[in-house]
Order: structure tokens, then C-alpha cells, then sequence
């Protein structure tokens, strides 16, 4: 059986994006996939990179629960399961 698809495919994320947004204030982003899914740490920094080079973190949904949460730490990113 096909998995249902409700967001476009993103090839450098490799999963279903419903929606993302970038606050330049704080200098982090929030990528919601499909529900189930999970994405591609490096194509969601390069990603999220791409609109703003200074980004920092980047929290992650997977369908309406916290998924991932990617941070810089001095010039590396680093992946955690979300606690929230």
C-alpha cells in the first residue's frame, strides 16, 4: 500500500514537508513533515543554511509531535530526540 502523501517530496530532505518557517530574530527553524516521517540532517541544515547562513537550530515535527532538534555548537550541528 502507497503511504499517503499530504506535503511535496523534498529530494534534500528525503521524506514529505508540510510546512516550514525560519525566525531571523532568534536565527532558528521549524521543518513539519508528514506524519510518520523523519527527515535528512544534513539537507535540513544545508536547507535551512540556504535561507539564512547564521541559523543555529532547527526543531523538527513529525506529523504534530516534536521529532528532532538540530543545533550548532561551535562550527558543528548536532542531533537530539526532542523532549518536548
Amino acid at each position: 500500500m502507497n503511504k499517503p502523501t499530504k506535503g511535496p517530496w523534498d529530494e534534500r530532505l528525503k521524506c514529505h514537508v508540510v510546512s516550514l518557517a525560519y525566525d531571523f530574530r532568534s536565527q532558528t527553524g521549524q521543518v513539519y513533515l508528514l506524519d510518520g516521517d523523519c527527515c535528512d540532517m544534513t539537507g535540513c541544515v544545508a536547507l535551512f543554511q540556504g535561507i539564512e547562513p547564521k541559523v543555529t537550530a532547527i526543531d523538527t515535527y513529525s506529523g504534530d509531535k516534536a521529532d528532532t532538534v538540530y543545533r550548532k555548537e561551535g562550527k558543528e550541528w548536532n542531533a537530539f530526540v526532542s523532549k518536548a
